[in-house]
């Protein structure tokens, strides 16, 4: 199958869509390659407003400047949660590691409960971790995403907020099942999935006429600029990019994680 037949079906699949659910059919939007990709084949292939064909961003005021200036020129809706950054991060804890590391620790450090990994290499690494952390007084979480987007997503009734099966979060519920209309808990997911590859997006992006942003020759993916989750090789891609392109913020991120950063090794 080409990219033009890929291209067809995943407008099919939102047009599919649209038909049977009008109130529900809104593309959660965030300025990154895959909802920029969406959001192109609404507005531009199938010529949808925003008045017929919604698209929602949860603002979170902490996008990369490339990020925040194509937002700012799409015909979206921008939505305010209300949440700001810091006080979720004083509240509720810092994103550290990952989505799955902060939810074990709170699962064992915050909820006591007893959980055991089979794997010892993971369970050592997680208590080093965990030891580190609680020896610097700090509390652990995951639920930044849920106050700043998902919550304001789920308040402005949108459903599309996918684009590929590997993504994780509320993108990937159902993703072992065999089918891209999913139902589940009697609440309705709709994922316009093809599970494209990066390459193939890039394709995609080419073929469409979709200007390329530049953080893209420097990040994979962007996310919030204010967040902790992160390979040891992302996090240092996400400094130096920022050294280069917003250096005040570079020097906030590496001075509000320094002691995370160090113990990491990203920086000395």
């Amino acid at each position: 199958m080409n990219i033009n037949q890929k291209i067809d079906i995943i407008c099919e699949r939102i047009e599919g869509f649209r038909l049977h659910n009008p109130k529900l059919a809104r593309l959660s939007y965030s300025g990154g390659r895959d909802s920029h990709l969406l959001l192109h084949l609404i507005r531009k292939t199938m010529g949808y407003s925003n008045e017929q064909f919604p698209a929602i961003y949860a603002d979170t005021r902490n996008e990369f400047a490339e990020i925040r200036r194509r937002i700012k020129e799409q015909d979206i809706t921008i939505v305010d949660g209300g949440y700001r950054l810091f006080k979720v991060f004083e509240t509720e804890g810092l994103p550290l590691w990952s989505k799955l590391f902060s939810k074990y620790y709170n699962d064992v450090y915050v909820k006591h409960w007893n959980v055991r990994y089979t794997n010892e290499r993971i369970k050592e690494d997680y208590e080093n971790r965990c030891k580190w952390a609680n020896s610097c007084g700090l509390c652990l979480s995951d639920k930044c995403c849920k106050f700043l987007k998902e919550d304001v997503l789920n308040k402005n009734k949108t459903r599309i907020v996918g684009l590929r099966k590997e993504e994780g979060g509320r993108r990937a519920f159902g993703a072992s099942k065999n089918y891209d209309f999913c139902v589940k808990n009697s609440k309705v997911l709709f994922k316009p999935i093809f599970d494209i590859t990066t390459s193939e997006l890039a394709l995609m992006e080419k073929m469409l006429a979709i200007k390329p942003l530049n953080i893209y020759n420097y990040l994979d993916r962007t996310g919030c600029v204010m967040c902790g989750f992160g390979s040891k090789k992302q996090l240092a891609e996400k400094i130096n990019y920022l050294r280069w392109y917003e250096p005040a913020r570079a020097e906030f991120y590496m001075k509000y994680f320094s002691e995370y950063l160090k113990f990491r090794r990203i920086m000395y």
